[in-house]
Protein backbone atom coordinates (compact mmCIF):
# COMPACT_ATOMS: atom_id res chain seq x y z
CA UNK A 1 0.00 0.00 0.00
CA UNK A 2 1.16 3.56 -1.28
CA UNK A 3 1.67 6.12 1.80
CA UNK A 4 1.76 9.72 2.07
CA UNK A 5 2.74 11.91 4.76
CA UNK A 6 0.61 15.75 4.98
CA UNK A 7 2.11 17.90 6.93
CA UNK A 8 1.18 21.65 7.96
CA UNK A 9 2.24 23.32 10.70
CA UNK A 10 -0.28 26.34 10.31
CA UNK A 11 -3.80 24.46 9.59
CA UNK A 12 -5.83 22.77 12.07
CA UNK A 13 -5.87 18.67 11.21
CA UNK A 14 -9.15 18.65 10.34
CA UNK A 15 -8.88 21.96 8.08
CA UNK A 16 -11.91 21.07 5.45
CA UNK A 17 -9.49 21.15 2.38
CA UNK A 18 -6.45 19.03 4.39
CA UNK A 19 -8.19 17.15 5.71
CA UNK A 20 -12.32 16.32 4.23
CA UNK A 21 -11.45 16.76 0.45
CA UNK A 22 -8.07 15.79 -0.07
CA UNK A 23 -6.84 13.59 3.15
CA UNK A 24 -10.32 11.63 2.94
CA UNK A 25 -10.00 11.21 -0.93
CA UNK A 26 -6.40 9.39 -0.71
CA UNK A 27 -7.53 7.30 1.91
CA UNK A 28 -10.85 6.14 0.07
CA UNK A 29 -8.40 5.63 -2.44
CA UNK A 30 -6.10 2.83 -0.88
CA UNK A 31 -3.04 5.23 0.37
CA UNK A 32 -2.08 5.03 3.98
CA UNK A 33 -2.68 8.69 4.85
CA UNK A 34 -0.69 10.15 7.90
CA UNK A 35 -1.45 13.38 8.69
CA UNK A 36 0.65 15.88 10.59
CA UNK A 37 -1.31 18.89 12.01
CA UNK A 38 -2.14 20.91 14.39
CA UNK A 39 -4.64 19.37 16.97
CA UNK A 40 -5.68 17.96 20.50
CA UNK A 41 -4.55 14.42 20.27
CA UNK A 42 -2.83 11.47 18.50
CA UNK A 43 -6.02 9.66 16.99
CA UNK A 44 -7.31 7.52 13.76
CA UNK A 45 -10.08 8.98 12.03
CA UNK A 46 -11.78 8.04 8.58
CA UNK A 47 -8.77 5.66 9.05
CA UNK A 48 -6.72 8.80 8.54
CA UNK A 49 -3.18 8.63 11.37
CA UNK A 50 -3.40 12.00 12.68
CA UNK A 51 -0.02 12.94 14.69
CA UNK A 52 -1.11 15.76 16.61
CA UNK A 53 1.34 19.04 16.41
CA UNK A 54 0.73 21.90 19.25
CA UNK A 55 -0.87 24.66 18.35
CA UNK A 56 2.18 27.56 19.08
CA UNK A 57 2.63 31.41 18.76
CA UNK A 58 3.45 32.70 14.86
CA UNK A 59 6.90 33.31 16.54
CA UNK A 60 8.13 30.27 17.62
CA UNK A 61 6.81 27.87 14.80
CA UNK A 62 10.47 27.40 13.18
CA UNK A 63 10.74 25.69 16.58
CA UNK A 64 8.18 22.92 15.03
CA UNK A 65 9.93 22.66 12.00
CA UNK A 66 12.73 20.33 12.30
CA UNK A 67 10.26 17.98 14.75
CA UNK A 68 8.14 18.02 12.20
CA UNK A 69 10.39 16.89 9.51
CA UNK A 70 11.52 13.96 12.18
CA UNK A 71 7.74 13.20 12.20
CA UNK A 72 7.46 12.95 8.23
CA UNK A 73 10.03 10.98 7.90
CA UNK A 74 9.12 8.60 11.13
CA UNK A 75 6.26 7.61 8.50
CA UNK A 76 8.63 6.28 5.83
CA UNK A 77 6.01 7.90 3.28
CA UNK A 78 6.24 7.38 -0.60
CA UNK A 79 4.98 11.32 -0.79
CA UNK A 80 5.15 14.48 1.40
CA UNK A 81 2.37 16.96 0.58
CA UNK A 82 2.53 20.16 2.52
CA UNK A 83 -0.07 22.72 2.76
CA UNK A 84 2.49 25.94 4.28
CA UNK A 85 4.56 28.30 1.71
CA UNK A 86 6.90 27.97 5.14
CA UNK A 87 7.40 24.23 4.23
CA UNK A 88 8.99 25.07 1.67
CA UNK A 89 12.26 25.56 3.50
CA UNK A 90 12.09 21.78 5.10
CA UNK A 91 10.71 19.85 1.98
CA UNK A 92 14.68 19.87 0.36
CA UNK A 93 15.92 18.18 3.48
CA UNK A 94 12.80 15.70 3.20
CA UNK A 95 14.09 14.69 0.10
CA UNK A 96 17.56 14.37 0.42
CA UNK A 97 17.30 11.91 3.60
CA UNK A 98 14.43 10.10 2.45
CA UNK A 99 14.98 9.92 -1.70
CA UNK A 100 11.11 10.37 -1.66
CA UNK A 101 9.05 12.90 -3.88
CA UNK A 102 7.05 16.36 -2.67
CA UNK A 103 4.02 18.06 -3.24
CA UNK A 104 3.54 21.69 -2.32
CA UNK A 105 -0.25 22.28 -2.36
CA UNK A 106 -0.69 26.22 -2.44
CA UNK A 107 -3.88 27.24 -0.83
CA UNK A 108 -3.75 31.50 -1.21
CA UNK A 109 -2.41 34.09 -3.77
CA UNK A 110 0.31 34.23 -0.63
CA UNK A 111 2.58 37.25 -1.55
CA UNK A 112 -0.70 39.11 -1.66
CA UNK A 113 -1.70 37.36 1.26
CA UNK A 114 1.10 39.36 2.68
CA UNK A 115 0.11 42.50 1.81
CA UNK A 116 -2.94 42.84 3.83
CA UNK A 117 -1.43 40.57 6.68
CA UNK A 118 -2.62 42.90 10.36
CA UNK A 119 -0.30 41.62 12.32
CA UNK A 120 3.07 42.90 10.09
CA UNK A 121 3.32 46.54 10.11
CA UNK A 122 2.31 48.31 7.13
CA UNK A 123 5.27 50.00 5.83
CA UNK A 124 7.06 46.03 5.94
CA UNK A 125 3.86 44.75 4.14
CA UNK A 126 4.80 45.89 0.51
CA UNK A 127 8.37 45.06 0.78
CA UNK A 128 8.13 41.59 1.93
CA UNK A 129 5.27 40.51 -0.37
CA UNK A 130 7.34 41.59 -3.14
CA UNK A 131 10.15 39.66 -1.89
CA UNK A 132 7.94 36.75 -1.57
CA UNK A 133 6.57 36.80 -4.89
CA UNK A 134 10.01 35.79 -6.09
CA UNK A 135 11.16 34.11 -3.66
CA UNK A 136 7.59 31.40 -3.65
CA UNK A 137 8.11 30.40 -7.39
CA UNK A 138 12.12 29.85 -6.79
CA UNK A 139 11.50 27.08 -4.09
CA UNK A 140 8.40 25.51 -5.51
CA UNK A 141 10.29 24.86 -8.62
CA UNK A 142 12.29 22.32 -6.64
CA UNK A 143 9.07 20.11 -5.66
CA UNK A 144 7.79 17.33 -7.48
CA UNK A 145 4.27 18.78 -7.89
CA UNK A 146 2.13 21.29 -7.42
CA UNK A 147 -1.35 21.92 -6.11
CA UNK A 148 -3.26 25.31 -6.63
CA UNK A 149 -6.77 26.35 -4.80
CA UNK A 150 -7.64 28.33 -7.56
CA UNK A 151 -7.01 29.42 -11.66
CA UNK A 152 -5.17 32.86 -10.76
CA UNK A 153 -2.43 30.72 -8.17
CA UNK A 154 -2.25 28.27 -11.01
CA UNK A 155 -1.51 31.22 -13.28
CA UNK A 156 1.33 32.75 -11.07
CA UNK A 157 3.60 28.92 -11.54
CA UNK A 158 2.32 28.35 -15.03
CA UNK A 159 6.51 28.61 -16.19
CA UNK A 160 7.18 25.62 -13.67
CA UNK A 161 7.57 22.31 -15.31
CA UNK A 162 6.05 19.98 -12.80
CA UNK A 163 3.08 17.79 -12.56
CA UNK A 164 0.29 19.64 -11.60
CA UNK A 165 -3.36 20.48 -10.66
CA UNK A 166 -5.65 22.73 -10.00
CA UNK A 167 -8.67 21.86 -7.31
CA UNK A 168 -10.85 24.13 -6.33
CA UNK A 169 -12.55 23.85 -2.88
CA UNK A 170 -15.93 22.80 -3.55
CA UNK A 171 -18.10 20.90 -1.59
CA UNK A 172 -17.84 17.31 -0.98
CA UNK A 173 -20.64 14.90 -1.36
CA UNK A 174 -21.71 14.67 2.72
CA UNK A 175 -21.50 18.59 2.69
CA UNK A 176 -23.69 18.60 -0.32
CA UNK A 177 -26.20 15.50 1.04
CA UNK A 178 -26.73 17.28 4.23
CA UNK A 179 -27.78 20.56 2.22
CA UNK A 180 -30.30 18.39 0.20
CA UNK A 181 -32.07 17.37 3.45
CA UNK A 182 -32.54 20.99 4.36
CA UNK A 183 -36.17 21.35 3.46
CA UNK A 184 -37.90 24.53 4.53
CA UNK A 185 -41.09 25.36 3.80
CA UNK A 186 -41.94 28.56 2.02
CA UNK A 187 -41.87 31.46 4.94
CA UNK A 188 -40.70 29.38 7.50
CA UNK A 189 -37.24 30.53 7.35
CA UNK A 190 -36.18 33.87 9.66
CA UNK A 191 -34.54 36.70 8.13
CA UNK A 192 -30.87 35.19 8.74
CA UNK A 193 -28.01 36.98 7.00
CA UNK A 194 -25.14 34.14 7.39
CA UNK A 195 -21.48 35.31 6.75
CA UNK A 196 -19.23 31.93 7.07
CA UNK A 197 -15.44 31.53 7.67
CA UNK A 198 -12.84 33.86 8.98
CA UNK A 199 -13.16 37.59 8.91
CA UNK A 200 -10.45 40.01 8.56
CA UNK A 201 -10.66 43.92 7.97
CA UNK A 202 -9.74 43.34 4.27
CA UNK A 203 -12.90 40.75 4.17
CA UNK A 204 -15.30 44.10 5.13
CA UNK A 205 -15.62 43.58 8.31
CA UNK A 206 -16.67 47.38 8.87
CA UNK A 207 -18.25 47.16 5.54
CA UNK A 208 -20.56 44.67 7.04
CA UNK A 209 -21.72 46.66 9.98
CA UNK A 210 -22.42 49.70 7.94
CA UNK A 211 -24.99 47.40 5.19
CA UNK A 212 -26.55 45.49 7.97
CA UNK A 213 -27.36 48.88 9.86
CA UNK A 214 -29.18 49.80 6.82
CA UNK A 215 -31.00 46.04 6.41
CA UNK A 216 -32.20 46.55 10.07
CA UNK A 217 -34.22 49.99 9.33
CA UNK A 218 -36.11 48.24 6.98
CA UNK A 219 -36.32 44.32 8.84
CA UNK A 220 -36.01 44.81 12.16
CA UNK A 221 -35.95 41.98 12.93
CA UNK A 222 -33.52 40.72 10.83
CA UNK A 223 -30.29 38.92 12.56
CA UNK A 224 -26.65 39.00 11.39
CA UNK A 225 -24.56 35.82 12.18
CA UNK A 226 -21.25 35.60 11.90
CA UNK A 227 -19.22 32.13 12.03
CA UNK A 228 -15.87 31.79 12.01
CA UNK A 229 -12.93 33.13 13.09
CA UNK A 230 -11.51 36.62 13.59
CA UNK A 231 -7.97 37.93 12.16
CA UNK A 232 -6.42 39.53 13.76
CA UNK A 233 -8.14 38.18 17.05
CA UNK A 234 -8.57 41.58 18.61
CA UNK A 235 -11.28 42.40 15.37
CA UNK A 236 -13.48 40.60 17.66
CA UNK A 237 -13.85 43.02 20.08
CA UNK A 238 -13.93 45.68 17.66
CA UNK A 239 -16.46 44.25 15.92
CA UNK A 240 -18.65 43.99 18.67
CA UNK A 241 -17.91 47.85 20.33
CA UNK A 242 -18.82 48.97 16.35
CA UNK A 243 -22.28 47.28 16.83
CA UNK A 244 -22.72 48.56 19.98
CA UNK A 245 -21.88 52.34 18.74
CA UNK A 246 -24.35 51.72 16.04
CA UNK A 247 -27.14 49.94 18.15
CA UNK A 248 -27.27 47.09 16.46
CA UNK A 249 -25.52 44.49 19.10
CA UNK A 250 -28.88 42.98 19.70
CA UNK A 251 -29.43 41.64 16.48
CA UNK A 252 -25.34 40.82 15.51
CA UNK A 253 -24.65 37.13 16.86
CA UNK A 254 -20.94 35.85 16.78
CA UNK A 255 -19.89 31.99 17.38
CA UNK A 256 -16.33 32.17 16.47
CA UNK A 257 -14.48 29.12 14.97
CA UNK A 258 -17.02 26.06 14.77
CA UNK A 259 -16.01 22.56 13.72
CA UNK A 260 -16.23 22.10 9.73
CA UNK A 261 -18.49 19.20 10.31
CA UNK A 262 -21.11 21.40 12.69
CA UNK A 263 -21.40 24.34 9.58
CA UNK A 264 -24.08 22.81 8.59
CA UNK A 265 -26.22 23.58 11.38
CA UNK A 266 -25.76 27.09 10.63
CA UNK A 267 -26.34 26.82 6.77
CA UNK A 268 -29.29 25.41 7.82
CA UNK A 269 -30.79 28.64 10.02
CA UNK A 270 -29.41 31.03 7.03
CA UNK A 271 -31.64 32.64 4.23
CA UNK A 272 -29.21 34.16 2.66
CA UNK A 273 -25.40 33.57 2.63
CA UNK A 274 -23.12 36.47 2.70
CA UNK A 275 -19.86 37.30 1.11
CA UNK A 276 -18.41 41.25 1.82
CA UNK A 277 -14.83 40.63 0.62
CA UNK A 278 -13.30 43.81 -0.36
CA UNK A 279 -11.41 45.05 -3.62
CA UNK A 280 -7.42 44.00 -2.36
CA UNK A 281 -5.89 41.64 -4.76
CA UNK A 282 -5.11 38.54 -3.19
CA UNK A 283 -9.01 39.07 -3.20
CA UNK A 284 -9.72 39.48 -6.44
CA UNK A 285 -7.78 36.46 -7.43
CA UNK A 286 -8.63 33.76 -4.75
CA UNK A 287 -12.35 32.11 -4.89
CA UNK A 288 -14.31 32.60 -1.22
CA UNK A 289 -15.21 28.82 -0.39
CA UNK A 290 -17.99 29.80 1.63
CA UNK A 291 -19.63 30.31 -2.01
CA UNK A 292 -19.83 26.63 -2.73
CA UNK A 293 -21.31 25.89 0.82
CA UNK A 294 -23.82 28.40 0.87
CA UNK A 295 -25.01 27.25 -2.56
CA UNK A 296 -24.54 23.70 -1.31
CA UNK A 297 -27.34 24.23 1.26
CA UNK A 298 -30.07 26.14 -1.43
CA UNK A 299 -29.20 29.81 0.38
CA UNK A 300 -28.97 32.52 -2.12
CA UNK A 301 -26.30 34.08 -1.94
CA UNK A 302 -25.47 38.49 -2.13
CA UNK A 303 -21.37 38.65 -2.85
CA UNK A 304 -18.92 41.37 -3.53
CA UNK A 305 -18.76 42.25 -7.70
CA UNK A 306 -14.98 40.44 -7.64
CA UNK A 307 -13.25 38.45 -10.55
CA UNK A 308 -12.95 35.53 -8.16
CA UNK A 309 -16.80 35.86 -7.31
CA UNK A 310 -18.19 36.70 -10.52
CA UNK A 311 -17.98 33.37 -12.11
CA UNK A 312 -19.76 31.68 -9.64
CA UNK A 313 -22.49 33.86 -8.99
CA UNK A 314 -24.84 34.89 -11.57
CA UNK A 315 -26.44 38.09 -10.85
CA UNK A 316 -29.94 37.21 -10.50
CA UNK A 317 -29.83 33.60 -10.64
CA UNK A 318 -28.06 32.05 -8.20
CA UNK A 319 -27.27 35.22 -6.37
CA UNK A 320 -27.07 38.84 -6.16
CA UNK A 321 -23.70 41.03 -7.42
CA UNK A 322 -23.24 44.21 -4.93
CA UNK A 323 -20.06 47.09 -6.00
CA UNK A 324 -17.50 45.60 -3.22
CA UNK A 325 -17.02 48.34 -0.85
CA UNK A 326 -20.67 49.80 -1.18
CA UNK A 327 -22.22 49.05 1.89
CA UNK A 328 -25.56 50.95 0.32
CA UNK A 329 -25.29 48.24 -2.38
CA UNK A 330 -24.92 45.37 -0.45
CA UNK A 331 -27.66 46.42 2.05
CA UNK A 332 -30.03 46.91 -0.95
CA UNK A 333 -29.23 43.25 -2.34
CA UNK A 334 -29.98 41.70 1.00
CA UNK A 335 -33.24 43.47 1.06
CA UNK A 336 -33.86 42.41 -2.53
CA UNK A 337 -32.92 38.51 -1.41
CA UNK A 338 -35.15 38.84 1.73
CA UNK A 339 -38.10 40.79 0.73
CA UNK A 340 -38.77 38.44 -2.28
CA UNK A 341 -39.08 35.05 -0.89
CA UNK A 342 -40.27 33.30 -4.26
CA UNK A 343 -37.06 34.70 -5.66
CA UNK A 344 -34.64 33.72 -3.33
CA UNK A 345 -36.07 30.58 -3.11
CA UNK A 346 -35.50 30.15 -7.12
CA UNK A 347 -31.78 31.03 -6.56
CA UNK A 348 -30.96 29.32 -3.83
CA UNK A 349 -32.76 25.97 -6.04
CA UNK A 350 -29.95 27.30 -9.15
CA UNK A 351 -27.38 27.44 -6.67
CA UNK A 352 -28.09 23.94 -5.33
CA UNK A 353 -27.65 22.75 -8.97
CA UNK A 354 -24.51 23.92 -10.03
CA UNK A 355 -22.88 22.58 -6.82
CA UNK A 356 -24.82 19.06 -7.56
CA UNK A 357 -23.32 18.91 -11.28
CA UNK A 358 -19.94 21.47 -11.37
CA UNK A 359 -18.80 22.96 -8.01
CA UNK A 360 -18.14 19.39 -6.15
CA UNK A 361 -15.29 17.59 -5.09
CA UNK A 362 -16.47 14.68 -6.89
CA UNK A 363 -15.25 16.13 -9.86
CA UNK A 364 -12.19 17.31 -8.37
CA UNK A 365 -10.97 13.18 -7.12
CA UNK A 366 -9.85 12.22 -10.51
CA UNK A 367 -7.15 15.45 -10.62
CA UNK A 368 -5.51 14.70 -7.55
CA UNK A 369 -5.69 11.20 -7.97
CA UNK A 370 -3.91 11.71 -11.63
CA UNK A 371 -1.21 14.16 -9.96
CA UNK A 372 -0.09 11.44 -7.10
CA UNK A 373 0.04 9.10 -9.81
CA UNK A 374 2.18 11.04 -12.03
CA UNK A 375 4.63 12.23 -9.38
CA UNK A 376 5.34 8.92 -7.88
CA UNK A 377 5.62 7.82 -11.40
CA UNK A 378 8.50 10.47 -12.16
CA UNK A 379 10.45 9.86 -8.39
CA UNK A 380 13.51 8.33 -9.12
CA UNK A 381 13.66 4.32 -7.96
CA UNK A 382 14.49 3.37 -4.79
Amino acid sequence: MRSVAILSSVHIALDNRVFYREAKTLAEAGYAVNLLAVHERDEVKDGIHIRALPRVPRSRRPLLWRALAQMALETRADVFHIHDPELLLVTPYLRRISGRPTIYDIHEANADFIAVKDYLPGAARRPLASAFRRLEPQLARRENGLIFADDAIAADFKAIDVPHATLFNYPGRDLIERGGRNKVIEGERPPVILYLGGLERNRGAELMLAAFAQVLQVIPEAQLLIVGHFMPPELEDELRQNAAARGIAHAVHITGRVPFVDIGTYLSRASVGWVTWQPYPKNQKNIPTKLFEYMAFGLPVVSSDLPSTRPFVEHGVNGLLAEASDPAAHASALLRVLGDRPAAVSMGQAGRHLVETRFNWDRMVPQLLALYEAVLESAPPE
